[in-house]
């Protein structure tokens, strides 16, 4: 199978570009045993960060998303399944190993099962309550870590959606007790919201505050972007990319590193050195592809929003949305304009920063501004 150097969804390898300081940080914390937050808009790499610096790490991992786990029983589902994909990266599936893990595991019960030339561990907990399986789990992970004097990363993937649960508050302490006393487990913690995932380790009277070190994810600079994406020119074509080429691509997609990939994935399908044409036509069919995506994300929003949205996104940068010239141009009172930038913010439809308001998807703009 070839390799896929622009991935839509998980790049690592030879297709992972930089990210140095944040990667040195992530290892230096496995080995370590700090726990770690990461944060950052939707599609900025934050799992392909984190399950890169694993890999550098060399560190047996479980992997657990909790994408949609709305109830409490899928919580416990979700660490069930992560246990077990530990339990096969940190041992060979045999009887001798089954012997082991059946002498070490205390409250779990493991059975050996052949599929085809594989074999694999299936797990089943002794407790039938959701926070108890949890809790007997992680003490078996801790117990088997010790016995083989290893130690291992749970990383905790769309960790917001942990708040919807009935039990949400307890699992979070029931974690966070598990984190502070642990020799052998490394959490590394990440989500696609922000807002909630702010309000999760920032307040003081909630588990996880102050537990874990955090990492801000941003967008990588283009001086990096252009020695990967130039080494990977020359390997394709024998020669360098002309830099009317990169600055398109980066000016087009803002450094928006999923889009960055969705462009570079098009023009890497050539059998010649793309020109910024092949680059522009690119972007054109890219909105084209993902229109329904973003008519769907902006339709979820009020008219309010969406004209403060379309607003932000005739510009790179707005420092004072509450200015005259906005409320003139937008007919809308101050008060309107402050909601609708609260929810904007909230949904990660824009971001802020000391440069001013931004919004945060460069299609978003493109389709709002091609429609305007």
């Amino acid at each position: 199978m070839a390799e896929i150097l622009f991935p839509s969804r998980i790049a690592l390898g030879r297709a992972f570009c930089n990210r140095e300081t944040e990667r040195q940080m992530l290892v230096q914390n496995v080995q370590q045993i700090r726990h770690t937050l990461i944060i950052s808009p939707r599609r900025y790499g934050k799992t392909s960060l984190a399950l890169q610096a694993i890999s550098e790490a060399k560190a047996p991992y479980a992997y657990i998303n909790f994408f949609n786990a709305l109830r409490d029983e899928d919580v416990a589902k979700k660490f069930v399944g992560g246990f077990s994909s530990l339990l096969t990266s940190l041992m060979p599936a045999s009887q001798k190993a089954l012997k082991t893990l059946t002498n070490v595991l205390a409250h779990t019960q493991i059975s050996l099962e052949v599929k085809g030339v594989g074999a694999s561990f299936s797990v089943r907990p002794s407790s039938l309550s959701p926070l108890e399986t949890v809790q007997h789990l992680l003490e078996d992970i801790e117990s088997l870590l010790l016995a083989e004097n290893k130690k291992a990363v749970i990383f905790l993937d769309e960790f917001q959606d942990i708040v919807k649960t009935e039990m949400s508050d307890l699992f979070q302490a029931e974690l966070r007790d598990f984190a502070q006393r642990t020799q052998t487990v490394t959490f590394i913690i990440s989500g696609s919201h922000r807002h909630m995932l702010n309000k999760i380790f920032d307040d003081r009277n909630k588990p996880f505050y102050k537990l874990c070190d955090r990492i801000n994810l941003q967008r990588i600079k283009s001086a990096d972007y252009e020695a990967f994406l130039q080494k990977h020119a020359k390997e394709q074509w024998k020669k360098p990319l002309s830099m009317d080429v990169i600055d398109e691509v980066l000016n087009l997609t803002e450094n928006h590193p999923y889009y960055v990939n969705k462009i570079c994935a098009k023009l890497w399908n050539l059998n010649r050195l793309p020109t910024k044409v092949d680059v522009d036509l690119s972007w054109i069919l890219l909105g084209e592809e993902e229109y329904d995506s973003v008519v769907n994300d902006i339709s979820l929003l009020s008219k309010n929003q969406r004209l403060v949205l379309q607003a932000l996104s005739q510009r790179e940068f707005v420092k004072e949305p509450n200015s005259v010239e906005m409320i003139q141009q937008l007919k809308m009172a101050h008060s309107s304009i402050s909601q609708a930038l609260e929810v904007l913010l909230k949904n990660d439809f824009i971001e802020s920063s000391t440069q001013g308001y931004r919004v945060v998807d460069p299609l978003i703009k493109y389709v709002l501004n091609k429609a305007a």
